[in-house]
C-alpha cells in the first residue's frame, strides 16, 4: 500500500515539475538573431588628372566642297551612268543627254567654216592680183579698196565661223555631264526622258566629305575675349587647341580636328561669329548636316580631381557624393563641380585623390552604415564600369 501511495504522489507532483521547468526556460535570455551582411556597393577611386580649359559647342557638319550638277544645254536625259549615293571620280561621265541637235549644229557650223575659208582664200588671191596690177597703173585706188574690203570681210567671217564651230563643239561636249571632282553623289531630281536646260535647276549634286567641315558659332563677347587672349592668325591659334567631337549617338569620334576659319564680321541678327573646324573623315562616318558636340581644349591645364558623373547627387543644399571611409562606413561629402569631361565631372572642391565614391548601390545605403565596397574601374568617356581585374587585363 505504501508503494501505491508513493506512485500516486509522484504522479501528482509531475505537472508541478513540468510547469516549473517551463517557467525556468521562459525566463532565460532569448538567443540573438544572426547579424545581416553589410550591403555591397561599387566604388571608384578618385584620381587627379590634368584638366585643360575647354568649351563645348553645338555644331553641324557640312561638305568641304559641293557642286550642283546642272545641264548647260537644253536636251533630253538619255542615260544615267551612276547609282545615287555612290562615290564618283573626277571626270567620270554621269549623264548623257540627247545630242542630235548639238551634232547637227556642229555640222552646220563646220560647213559655214569651210565656206568662210574658201572666201578668205579667194579674197586673198584677188587682193594680191589687184595689188600687182595697181602697181602698174592698170587698177584704180577705188577698185583696190574694194578688194581690200572684201578680204577684211572674209577674214571677219572666218573668225565668226571658227567661233561658231567652237561653240557647237562645246555644246556637243555638254551632252556628256562629268563629275567635277572626287566625291559622293546625291539623289536624282530628274529621270531618263526628262528635258533639262540651264534654268531647270540641279539634276543632282556631288559632295566632298573627306575632309568634312564642322561649323559652329561663338558669342561675340566670347570671341572678343578669345581674340584678346590669342594674337595671330586663325591657323596660328589653331595649333594651340585640341578639337574633338561627340556624335549624335553619344560616342566619341575617333579623329581630331583643327580650327580652320573665323569670320571677319558678326551676324547682326544673332550677335555671333561664324567659325569652322576641319576633321578627317576617311570612313565617311560623318555626313553633311549632322548635329554634333564640338569640344575645344587648350594644350595645357591644371591638375584637378575627376569624379564619375553618376556618383553626384543633388539636394536643395547642393551637390554631394557618398564616400566609403577606411572603416568601410558611408559618409556624405558636399562638392563643387566644374565642367564635364565625357562621363566624368571636374571637382573643384570637396574631394581628393584616393577618395572612394559610391557609383552603384546608392539607393540602399545612407550615411553612417557599414558597407562592403567593391572597387571598379570606369571608362572616362562612356561611363561603363568594369571590375578592376578585368580593366587591368
Amino acid at each position: 500500500m505504501s508503494s501505491s501511495f508513493a506512485r500516486k504522489e509522484h504522479v501528482q507532483h509531475l505537472p508541478v515539475f513540468v510547469l516549473a521547468l517551463s517557467l525556468i526556460v521562459g525566463c532565460s535570455e532569448p538567443s540573438e538573431p544572426p547579424q545581416a551582411e553589410p550591403p555591397s556597393v561599387s566604388v571608384v577611386v578618385v584620381e587627379d588628372s590634368e584638366v585643360r580649359p575647354s568649351r563645348e559647342f553645338v555644331a553641324r557638319t557640312a561638305a568641304s566642297a559641293k557642286a550642283d550638277i546642272t545641264a548647260r544645254i537644253e536636251a533630253e536625259i538619255r542615260e544615267i551612268l551612276f547609282e545615287e549615293g555612290a562615290r564618283v571620280s573626277r571626270g567620270q561621265v554621269l549623264f548623257r543627254l540627247e545630242d542630235t541637235t548639238a551634232s547637227a549644229s556642229l555640222k552646220q557650223a563646220e560647213a559655214e567654216l569651210a565656206a568662210a575659208r574658201a572666201e578668205v582664200e579667194s579674197a586673198t588671191k584677188n587682193l594680191r592680183r589687184g595689188e600687182e596690177v595697181a602697181g602698174k597703173g592698170f587698177l584704180s585706188d577705188a577698185d583696190l579698196d574694194k578688194l581690200k574690203d572684201r578680204f577684211n570681210a572674209a577674214q571677219s567671217q572666218l573668225q565668226s565661223a571658227e567661233a561658231a564651230v567652237d561653240k557647237a563643239r562645246t555644246n556637243l561636249d555638254y551632252a556628256e555631264i562629268r563629275a567635277p571632282f572626287d566625291g559622293w553623289i546625291g539623289k536624282l531630281n530628274f529621270d531618263v526622258g526628262a528635258v533639262v536646260n540651264p534654268s531647270s535647276g540641279p539634276i543632282t549634286e556631288v559632295l566632298v566629305t573627306d575632309p568634312i567641315y564642322v561649323q559652329f558659332e561663338v558669342n561675340e563677347a566670347d570671341y572678343v575675349s578669345y581674340r584678346r587672349a590669342n594674337s595671330g592668325s586663325t591657323r596660328d591659334i589653331a595649333s594651340q587647341l585640341s578639337l574633338s567631337l561627340t556624335l549624335p549617338d553619344g560616342e566619341s569620334y575617333g579623329q581630331n580636328g583643327v580650327l580652320d576659319f573665323a569670320d571677319v564680321r558678326t551676324d547682326n541678327s544673332t550677335g555671333t561669329v561664324a567659325m569652322r573646324a576641319v576633321f578627317p573623315n576617311p570612313g565617311a562616318i560623318l555626313l553633311p548636316g549632322l548635329y554634333v558636340t564640338l569640344l575645344i581644349e587648350g594644350q595645357s591645364g591644371e591638375v584637378q580631381a575627376l569624379v564619375p558623373q553618376m556618383a553626384i547627387q543633388e539636394t536643395i543644399e547642393g551637390k554631394f557624393v557618398l564616400l566609403v571611409s577606411d572603416e568601410q562606413q558611408v559618409a556624405q561629402r558636399f562638392v563643387t563641380t566644374g565642367p564635364r569631361r565625357g562621363a566624368m565631372m571636374v571637382v573643384e572642391s570637396g574631394l581628393e585623390a584616393g577618395d572612394r565614391v559610391i557609383v552603384e548601390g546608392l539607393q540602399k545605403v545612407r550615411s553612417g552604415i557599414t558597407v562592403n565596397p567593391v572597387q571598379k574601374w570606369i571608362d572616362p568617356q562612356t561611363g561603363a564600369l568594369r571590375e578592376t581585374e578585368e580593366a587591368e587585363q
